[in-house]
């Protein structure tokens, strides 16, 4: 039983692309337990993606942005998946992927398939055909061309593919990319519709703000002070941008009345 203020998780498993094992995953289904400013027994919202930063520098599932976000949609009533790539804590099998850092944009590849069957999964679990995706870091990559190849998919197979419609993407590392694949990808969320917001720290050194901005012209990058790349401080204003990106701006995320379990 989940009590006034608890947003329970459960673990869950998600089929490795590859057919061998499983991913580790965390799935609440959107039924907070009544926090302040909750409409309680209401309409569940639309599920959310959440996409871990990479797994070379230490990411996984458990990041602190993650877990804030999990608390900031769940009391909103958004099911939410998060997961861990192959290698990561308990997720079966190996990415093949170089040291960090790596040029180019191959090497998201492996990443993109994890987060692919995660997205297959939540959709299956909700009946979803429409999601929302955050993503960290890298993860914040991995979201946005994730979302812009389902788009490309759901014009190939008239209409049949899950869509992203919606993306907050936290410390985007635009370099991974470089200018030109940065635009592409920007272009290709626009011709597809999606709803892109970034979030980065003023402290952070892995984000280039201004490549960004000059890569996705049409993309407000808010600007969060005195946060870092994984957002040690700053979480309540990245909380606050996740409501309103995901449709709730007049919610108070800062109440401490709501807890994960």
């Amino acid at each position: 039983m989940v009590g006034r203020g608890e947003i329970l998780e459960r673990m869950t498993l998600v089929p490795a692309p590859d057919g061998a094992g499983s991913l580790e995953a965390l799935w609440q289904g959107g039924a907070a337990g009544g926090a302040a400013g909750d409409a309680v027994g209401g309409p569940r919202a639309a599920p959310v993606l959440l996409c871990p930063p990479h797994p070379r520098l230490g990411g996984s599932m458990d990041s602190a942005v993650l877990a804030e976000l999990v608390w900031v949609l769940g009391r909103r009533r958004h099911p939410t998946l998060r997961f861990n790539h192959r290698g990561a804590g308990a997720s079966q099998g190996t990415l093949a992927l170089p040291p960090w850092p790596w040029p180019g944009p191959v090497a998201l590849g492996p990443l993109i398939d994890d987060a692919r069957a995660a997205l297959a999964q939540l959709a299956a679990t909700t009946g979803a055909r429409t999601v929302g995706a955050v993503g960290v870091s890298v993860g914040a990559l991995v979201a946005a061309t994730l979302a812009a190849t389902v788009a490309d998919e759901d014009d190939d197979d008239d209409g049949g593919a899950v869509l992203i419609d919606r993306l907050l993407l936290v410390s985007p590392p635009a370099g991974v990319l470089g200018g030109d694949a940065l635009a592409a990808l920007g272009a290709a969320l626009g011709r597809a519709g999606v709803a892109v917001a970034v979030v980065v720290g003023d402290a952070d050194r892995a984000v280039d703000a201004a490549a960004l901005r000059r890569s996705w012209p049409d993309v407000f990058v808010h600007v969060v002070e005195g946060a870092d790349h994984l957002f040690q401080r700053g979480l309540s204003a990245l909380g606050r941008r996740a409501a309103a990106t995901f449709g709730a701006a007049d919610d108070d995320t800062t109440d401490e009345s709501v807890k994960l379990m």
